[in-house]
């Protein structure tokens, strides 16, 4: 249970009062230590720039160092605010403190503080803990704190700080000028005060500028409240010498020879020393050029152009009004532009507004603060432009390429313009003007600004959302510009097939054909190739030896990578084709997942498979030689034989007679660690005389002339390795152009069924068209519907064409029912054979071609088709 707050034992007020007490004198003993550190930091800091300044200006580093030293003993005042005030401000950091000056009463202030403020201890033992205080406490009176504080300085800092503060005071009674100057340089070491001095001179500047290469007189002038007016000056001109002035109407007079190179030049008057830099300098140069240019109001930009010119000629558009800056190396007293005078700002002035229209050209000229111009004015070119036509790139836009209707197709336009893109769009228009409805149109793609330069946007083609219907379109990008009249810029035309779905899926399935044919010819190829390698296979080692031989292998090789590079081509372009149909919903997904397992094979055959046996091939065709022991034909021999075997000397015999047809023969032997095999001879030159060549130098082993029985060469190896490969992959080849058959016919298959959906809608519109016709013409007199001619003329024309393509239609389906015998494709093939639809279709063409060839009866043809409509309908 928590003791009551009215019940809770606390330390004697008296005791409190006393610690209180203490805690006074500490903070006032420890203040006044910092304060007095502090002065005497700042007054010795002020002391010893006095002190400098009367011998030499006292550097601006030196300042900041003594002023640095001030500040860090000022810092003494919050250090010990922090110290001795925030740190020291309870009872229990008093008493800590109590307990390093005097640790036996100290610690035990510190425990019965604990105590008084510990709740948990007085509910333990309340008794204990009011013994405890009264006991501390009553020793505690008895004890003297005054001296507790430790180490106090405040006496002696105080004297101190007494001291320095009179040694100032009596500098700013006697030297008032000196010591206020002094204090001002220790205060503000940042600061450009002079240093104060008795023989004080009208200030300097900083830096003297003559005339390159020509005398100069340098006046010096004494001020009016100097204390001390020495009768000389001098100036010394390093290795030119000094020269020397006399006091002259209160200064004095130099004249100083001319300068060709910088330097310094020592100024000294009685107690004042100076070095004054000296610069020759030439004539005042052009440094800068800019022009401020107010655009024509067509281009709607209001905020002027800055441009900075370089090589003295400005090309900007006709129309514009410019303002030119021109900025000198220094800063200028007088300038003109021609006969106007302009009134300079520093080292800039500015000509007035300059209408551009033709060219024209400005004469600016200047005078410096030392009376400098330039040797002749300069001139300025001001050349007036036209205003350029904008530019547009389209990126990712083919030019060229079969869309459905319900795709969109993403790509990104830049547009650029010298004055600012107005604004960009994309414009479309049907190429078969025969269309029903041929498209035609236009849709804004963004909106640049008068500040637009650059316009770069993403954008998208999608016919059905433009509302275009399917067709062929040439569609382009547009970029406008603010000049009043010019005429659009537009990107090239690029042509879109536009197809529903039905017909891009018709559209897909021929060029899946006419791609299977070209993988068929990759097939046909790699099986040339696959018959070429077998015989070579079943070439002897000898005949895999020969160069010729390795040449045609080779020669494999190359046309095995080849065909494999054409095949790879074929898979990117059939990966393209299958995205194409990945678009169009009416195909399924089956097949297309069929097709794309049959594209991974494919890839893998012409990206692995196929540069495989091509490997395999090179590697035989570089594969090292059989060595082959030369015919012996006791011709002259040239080499060593090291195989030190006894009868293996070729001098042995060089007394036998050689016959005058034998060829030299050059053959070196190498020692080994084998053995010669028995019965094998043992110089390579042992052999059956043979017909005498000349052949190459070899180089064989002891030992290892003649293969052993059964032993394959390494070509060969290679050249089998690469028959078993390729056969592989023809065989995996075969599946895949099965898959393809297949899938190929089940997509012509549905391909015809949409054929005759396509060529059903077709007859739709033929019939709408003749509906509007005829509520046109029909009951008006023969000589009032002779304009409608081109309309019959045009339906004519539309029915011819579906006639030839019903007849198509009908041999696709025939062949593709002896190919697939699908029963229902032969009911519909019959059915059409049967109603002749090709023939009715060409009937009416020539109704529609003989009604709008009667003249005075182009509605005949509509008046036969709906009279017996009518009679149906009564």
């Amino acid at each position: 249970m928590a003791q009551h707050p009215a019940t809770q034992l606390h330390i004697p007020e008296s005791l409190r009062q006393k610690i209180l007490e203490f805690r006074r004198r500490l903070w006032t003993i420890k203040l006044l230590e910092a304060v007095a550190g502090a002065a005497i930091g700042v007054l010795v800091g002020y002391l010893l720039v006095y002190a400098i300044d009367r011998v030499v200006d006292t550097p601006r580093v030196a300042r900041w160092m003594i002023f640095g030293g001030a500040i860090v003993t000022c810092a003494l005042i919050p250090l010990a605010l922090e110290r001795w005030v925030w740190r020291r401000r309870r009872l229990d950091q008093l008493a800590l403190l109590l307990s390093k000056t005097q640790p036996t009463i100290g610690d035990q202030l510190l425990g019965i503080i604990e105590l008084a403020d510990s709740t948990s201890e007085q509910q333990r033992s309340p008794e204990l803990v009011r013994a405890a205080i009264e006991q501390v406490s009553q020793a505690a009176e008895k004890r003297d704190f005054s001296g507790a504080v430790p180490r106090p300085r405040h006496k002696q800092r105080a004297l101190t700080a007494g001291l320095l503060a009179a040694a100032a005071i009596a500098l700013l009674v006697m030297t008032a000028a000196a010591a206020r100057n002094a204090w001002a340089r220790f205060l503000a070491p940042w600061g450009d005060t002079p240093r104060y001095t008795f023989a004080a001179i009208e200030p300097l500047p900083e830096k003297l500028i003559v005339p390159h290469g020509e005398p100069v007189d340098l006046p010096i002038r004494l001020r009016g409240d100097a204390e001390w007016r020495p009768d000389s000056a001098s100036v010394h001109l390093g290795s030119q010498g000094e020269l020397t002035a006399p006091l002259t109407n209160g200064g004095y007079e130099f004249a100083l020879p001319g300068q060709l190179s910088p330097g310094k030049f020592s100024l000294r008057v009685g107690d004042y020393s100076a070095e004054l830099p000296v610069e020759p300098m030439h004539r005042p140069e052009l440094t800068g050029l800019s022009a401020r240019i107010q655009l024509p109001d067509y281009l709607e930009r209001t905020k002027p152009l800055e441009r900075d010119i370089r090589g003295g000629t400005l090309s900007i558009v006709k129309g514009s009004q410019a303002e030119f800056t021109a900025t000198i190396s220094r800063p200028l007293t007088a300038a003109a532009v021609g006969s106007d005078k302009r009134e300079p700002s520093g080292d800039k002035f500015s000509t007035a507004a300059v209408p551009v229209n033709d060219a024209a050209r400005l004469a600016l000229d200047w005078t410096d603060l030392h009376g400098l111009g330039p040797a002749e004015p300069f001139g300025l070119a001001i050349i007036g432009t036209d205003d350029e036509a904008p530019s547009v790139i389209c990126e990712n836009l083919p030019r060229q390429r079969v869309l459905l209707d319900s795709e969109i197709l993403s790509f990104t336009v830049r547009a650029r313009d010298d004055f600012g893109v107005r604004r960009v769009g994309i414009e479309w228009e049907g190429l078969d003007k025969k269309f029903t409805n041929p498209a035609q149109g236009e849709t804004l793609l963004g909106a640049g600004g008068s500040e637009a330069d650059f316009l770069e946007l993403a954008a998208t083609f999608s016919a059905k959302s433009l509302g275009i219907e399917p067709q062929p379109v040439g569609v382009r990008v547009f970029v406008e510009d603010y000049l009043p009249g010019r005429e659009r810029v537009y990107s090239p035309v690029c042509i879109f097939e536009i197809l529903n779905a039905e017909d891009h899926a018709i559209w897909v399935t021929a060029m899946l054909s006419r791609w299977q044919r070209m993988s068929l010819d990759v097939r046909d190829r790699e099986l040339q190739l696959h018959e070429t390698n077998k015989a070579l296979r079943e070439l002897s080692a000898e005949e895999l030896d020969q160069p010729e031989t390795r040449q045609q292998i080779e020669q494999q090789a190359a046309a095995e990578r080849a065909n494999g590079r054409r095949l790879g081509g074929l898979v990117q372009s059939g990966e393209e084709l299958l995205a194409q149909a990945m678009r169009n919903p009416e195909i399924g997904v089956g097949h297309l997942d069929r097709w794309a397992e049959m594209m991974q094979i494919l890839k893998d055959i012409s990206g692995n498979r196929m540069p495989s046996v091509a490997d395999l091939l090179k590697e035989g065709a570089n594969a090292p030689q059989v060595a082959q022991k030369s015919p012996s034909n006791n011709a002259p021999k040239a080499g060593q034989n090291r195989a030190n075997v006894a009868g293996t000397n070729p001098a042995e015999n060089k007394d036998e007679p050689r016959p005058p047809t034998q060829v030299p023969t050059i053959s070196d032997v190498e020692s080994t660690h084998h053995k010669p095999e028995n019965g094998a001879p043992q110089d390579p030159q042992e052999k059956k005389p043979s017909t005498p060549t000349l052949r190459l130098p070899s180089t064989m082993l002891a030992g290892t002339g003649k293969p052993k029985p059964g032993d394959k060469p390494p070509a060969s190896e290679k050249v089998d390795e690469a028959v078993e490969a390729q056969a592989d992959l023809l065989a995996e080849f075969e599946k895949v152009a099965d898959e393809l058959n297949e899938l190929l016919a089940n997509l012509e298959g549905s391909t015809l069924v949409k054929r005759l959906k396509a060529a059903s809608r077709k007859q739709q519109q033929v019939s709408s068209s003749l509906a509007s016709v005829a509520a046109d013409s029909f009951g008006v007199p023969p000589r009032s519907r002779r304009d409608l001619a081109a309309p019959f003329e045009e339906l004519a024309e539309t029915e011819y064409k579906s006639s030839q393509e019903a007849s198509y239609i009908m041999d696709d389906m025939a062949a593709y029912f002896d190919r697939s015998r699908y029963t229902r494709f032969k009911v519909v093939l019959d059915d059409m054979r049967k109603q002749d639809v090709t023939a009715g279709l060409r009937s009416l063409g020539d109704d529609l071609k003989s009604g709008e060839r009667s003249g005075d009866r182009p509605g005949g043809v509509l008046e036969r088709e709906l009279r017996p409509l009518g009679r149906r309908s009564g």
